[in-house]
């Protein structure tokens, strides 16, 4: 990758402890309908991304993610469509989270299902985290990775929003939109696509994926929402597998810095352990507290720097450094090279 060095947070993301990054198939077998739809050879470009049809077959099938931003990236060449993302997207429904998408449709309130959501994502989703920002009058409902990935995600993230804004529509109702859509990616040379399925502001170069919309929307019931089917549904996740201990810090660590806080302590709090069992159980696994705060950030960065036209100053404050020299320090320490000259060579 452009200026980096073997021993980046980059390039650990293929070794132990930190595995390949994943998620689950889902509604994306509808991929290859979309790319020949659009007319291109999808068993072609699915090549081109090192998938094979039968990778997307079935929705609880796993396929690595920089697999699929590969495949998002290598269709919009093909097709020429530059907004694919947003019609990957657009098909998604509740159904396709498989047992998450249940326990949201049959949740009391639209807050209750989106507190669901950001609680079980993980079980979906091996290397992005979903959140919710709230504040006294509006909702922040967002989706960010905290692994590094080898290409662009701006094709992912704008299907992300797209699915967001159904989602919100099978809770609320059909005619339901957001205030505020965030990209953290540069504006595209078309925007009439965006303003057209998201009927609502759009903000480029944002810090992260988001949808903003008034907080009056959480308290609202939810029609023909069916207990039983919540409670089977809610047992059923959480009877599954939490993840390793390093993908439940990195999750944590990630949510935290949307907030400005990346302290141990404070993830050790969060934990609901102490900073001392912190630093062993990671110890464990065969990493450091600073190794997985210095991935995480380094996949923040380099997403913003390659992406977005967000300034180096503001991304360290993303980041949580005290100053930009600070952080230019620790993206030396990452990649050898400065972020003015990793973005360079990245366009």
């Amino acid at each position: 990758m452009r200026g980096s060095k073997t021993n980046s947070p980059e390039s650990s993301e293929q070794s132990e402890p930190f595995g390949p990054a994943t998620r689950a198939v889902g509604a994306l077998n509808q991929v290859p309908k979309l790319i020949r739809q659009l007319g291109a050879d999808p068993v072609a470009v699915l090549a081109e991304a090192g998938l094979a049809p039968e990778d997307l077959a079935g929705p609880s099938q796993r396929v690595p993610y920089q697999n699929l931003m590969d495949l998002f990236n290598a269709a919009v060449i093909r097709t020429g469509c530059p907004h694919f993302g947003l019609l990957a997207g657009g098909v998604w429904r509740l159904s396709d989270l498989g047992p998450i998408g249940e326990l949201m449709r049959n949740s009391r309130t639209v807050g209750i299902a989106l507190e669901e959501l950001v609680l079980f994502q993980h079980l979906n989703s091996q290397g992005a985290v979903a959140f919710m920002l709230r504040s006294n009058s509006s909702v922040d409902l967002g989706y960010t990775f905290y692994v590094p990935l080898a290409t662009s995600t701006g094709q992912f993230y704008d299907a992300v929003l797209a699915a967001a804004i159904n989602f919100m529509r099978e809770l609320v109702d059909e005619e339901w939109a957001p205030s505020m859509v965030y990209f953290p990616h540069s504006a595209p040379a078309d925007l009439e696509p965006y303003r057209q399925y998201f009927q609502a502001e759009l903000r480029f170069d944002a810090a992260t994926c988001a949808l903003r919309f008034s907080s009056k929307y959480l308290t609202r019931p939810i029609v023909g929402a069916q207990p039983d089917l919540y409670e089977r549904a809610s047992q059923r996740l959480r009877a599954a597998s939490r993840g390793s201990f390093v993908d439940m810090v990195s999750r944590t660590l990630r949510t935290l810095l949307l907030h400005g806080i990346a302290s141990g302590d404070i993830v050790a709090e969060t934990l609901a352990m102490h900073r001392r069992t912190l630093s062993r159980r990671l110890k464990e696994e065969g990493v450091t507290f600073q190794q997985v705060l210095d991935r995480v950030r380094f996949s923040i960065a380099k997403e913003l720097l390659e992406s977005s036209t967000v300034p180096p100053k503001q991304i360290a404050a993303f980041l949580n450094f005290t100053d930009t020299a600070s952080f230019f320090r620790a993206f030396k320490r990452w990649t050898g090279t400065t972020p003015g000259a990793w973005r360079e060579a990245a366009h």
